[in-house]
């Protein structure tokens, strides 16, 4: 019997859940394969079935995504992405994501994005480095915020899980579109993912909320008394802080916390500004810097066309042997197919670095990924793509 591919339906939903964990190491259990489901809508889903056994399984989560200039354009969120070690090199990972690829170009969906659990795997698909995540840890006992930054009294207090689940999702919905890359979360994601912040995770306590008028922060406790001398570990999961303001008296709070030896994150932005709120910079150090988010643009015009450029001007650009002029500036742009000569030359991977606009054209021209018709090429799109804030995205999916 040969290898099948098609749409899932609701009795796989056990079979997939127990691919899924086998391939990432992941206990599921009654709860959380229902928690899980929630979430998923198997019509966008495609698994691989070598007679009952499911042996491949990918698909894909229905986004909005934020572009430079604050619009948005629905995102296909790729995920549950894994082959069995039994059926390697047998293309089953491209059926795969040729399936749902045609699935996503089908729903009109001009960008799609993933988190890689490897990164040798999705640029021959057509992904590219779009985001970069970095981990960092803060040694919180020599890092204070600059008394001319400190808040005044009362500006932050702690939310309780009833309270939090009320007014969280809207300041989130408030700031979103604020870092290219970020996404609309659902209702429903919301609801899921305080449900599993109000439950410990390993060593690692329930989730605690801190409130500002706007923004909060959330984040997890690991106790070491160390015989008496304490050393308690801060998991940051996430930071939202619409103004500097709230930025500022958010991690005053957090670095004011007894007991604290370090506090570690690995979603906050690139051009996080915390090193220059504190009377120590050097209390914030970078211990990891890997690929984040990786874009497959799926329809050029849609996407670029729907940003904004930090300069007026029509840049053309070349990848794989397809050329698009795009006329834009800080108001909007426009994107058609043409046949002149393009300004910069590139692959279709790389196209999700410009889109999201992380990366100086100059560093990619370095990087061998892209070339320019001349310097002043290149010099112009170094002004056209890049944005004021690095694109960032604190969304796992």
């Amino acid at each position: 019997m040969g290898l099948e591919l098609r749409v899932p339906t609701d009795d796989d939903w056990v079979g997939i859940c127990h691919a899924d964990g086998r391939a990432f190491g992941i206990n599921y259990t009654d709860e959380t394969r229902g928690n899980a489901r929630r979430l998923v809508d198997l019509t966008r889903f495609r698994i691989v079935l070598d007679g009952t056994e499911i042996v491949g399984i990918a698909g894909s989560f229905a986004f909005d995504v934020a572009l430079p200039g604050g619009a948005a354009v629905p995102m296909a969120g790729v995920t549950w992405v894994s082959v069995a070690a039994t059926h390697r090199r047998q293309g089953i990972l491209t059926r795969l994501l040729d399936a749902c690829h045609a699935d996503i170009d089908e729903r009109g969906e001009p960008v799609a994005s993933l988190h890689a659990s490897e990164s040798s795997i999705y640029e021959r698909f057509g992904y590219g480095i779009a985001i970069w995540q970095r981990t960092i840890a803060i040694a919180s006992r020599t890092a204070s915020i600059r008394p001319q930054f400190r808040p005044t009294p009362g500006e932050v207090r702690f939310a309780t899980a009833d309270e939090a689940a009320d007014v969280l999702p809207a300041l989130w919905w408030r700031g979103w579109r604020s870092r290219a890359g970020e996404v609309r979360r659902t209702e429903e994601h919301h609801d899921l993912l305080l449900a599993r912040r109000g439950k410990a995770d390993g060593a690692a306590g329930i989730a605690h909320y801190l409130l500002h008028a706007d923004g909060y922060a959330a984040y997890r406790i690991t106790g070491d008394w160390n015989d008496g001398f304490a050393r308690h570990e801060v998991t940051l999961l996430e930071l939202v802080a619409l103004t500097p303001a709230a930025h500022a008296a958010l991690w005053h709070t957090l670095l004011e916390m007894d007991l604290v030896e370090t506090i570690t994150s690995r979603l906050l932005p690139m051009d996080e500004p915390l090193p220059y709120l504190l009377d120590n910079s050097r209390a914030v150090r970078t211990v990891n810097l890997i690929d984040g988010v990786w874009v497959n643009v799926r329809d050029v015009a849609v996407a670029f066309g729907a940003r904004t450029y930090a300069v007026a001007d029509r840049i053309v650009v070349e990848a794989d042997g397809s050329r698009w002029a795009i006329e834009g500036g800080p108001d909007g742009a426009s994107v058609r197919s043409v046949r002149s000569r393009p300004d910069i030359v590139t692959d279709r991977p790389t196209l999700g670095a410009l889109l999201y606009g992380g990366v100086r054209p100059t560093l990619l021209a370095a990087g061998r990924r892209l070339t320019a018709r001349n310097d002043d090429s290149l010099r112009r799109a170094d002004l056209f793509f890049p944005t004021a804030l690095a694109p960032h995205c604190q969304t796992m999916y």
